[in-house]
């Protein structure tokens, strides 16, 4: 973080009349709260699906969630998966302005750890590990500035949550995409959570934690 929360660089800006929460590119935020306190629901009013409490403003790069198209990306925790087509090729080029080539579809997949799957693989035959992987492949080829992600590894055994978060703190760091992750099994990103929010109430401005 820089010491001017509102400097041009801040992607992600969260306030209410007695706090600022600012994230930068490239940071990963945890945001954690007890079980229904309201994560999912902070997730999805960043992403501009649901409306902001009164008195709460949000920007991302400047402009208010659900008007910046293209720029915000959200993985919901469904199980199982929900697909937009029915090939791995498919589900990748969904909504992209132009279709990848083949050789960046498999350079793609490679670098999500899924590089025995093809193009042309059936979705579903993929298990829960392969499908988000997937999905964040996709969104790493759409390039989002801010990429909203919940629960994705909460359903994981631990070997291959770490190494999904892992991946993910890497792609964060390496495209400059702020990551917001939503979870209850906070310790499996504590130790690369760039900021620590805290949902106490699904009305209130998240608060700020002590550094994960």
């Amino acid at each position: 973080m820089t010491s001017d929360p509102l400097s041009e660089e801040n992607l992600l800006t969260l306030r209410d009349a007695s706090q600022l929460l600012a994230a930068e590119a490239g940071e990963v935020i945890l945001l954690t709260g007890s079980v229904g306190s309201g994560k999912s629901l902070w997730l999805k009013r960043l992403a501009g699906l649901i409306d902001l409490p009164k008195n709460t403003s949000a920007t991302i790069a400047g402009k208010k969630p659900g008007r910046a198209a293209g720029e915000t990306l959200m993985l919901f925790d469904r199980q199982p998966a929900l697909w937009l087509g029915q090939r791995v090729a498919e589900e990748l080029c969904f909504g992209l302005k132009k279709a990848p080539s083949s050789e960046s579809l498999t350079t793609i997949l490679a670098d999500w750890r899924l590089g025995r799957l093809s193009p042309t693989s059936d979705l579903s035959t993929l298990n829960r590990l392969q499908a988000v992987r997937l999905h964040l492949a996709a969104m790493a080829l759409a390039a989002p500035k801010l990429a909203l992600l919940d629960s994705p590894t909460d359903s994981l055994p631990e070997a291959d949550a770490i190494t999904l978060r892992d991946d993910i703190s890497a792609w964060a760091e390496a495209s400059k995409t702020t990551v917001v992750v939503a979870c209850n099994r906070w310790q499996d990103w504590q130790s690369v959570a760039t900021q620590h929010w805290q949902v106490t109430t699904a009305d209130d401005l998240p608060q700020r934690g002590e550094q994960a």
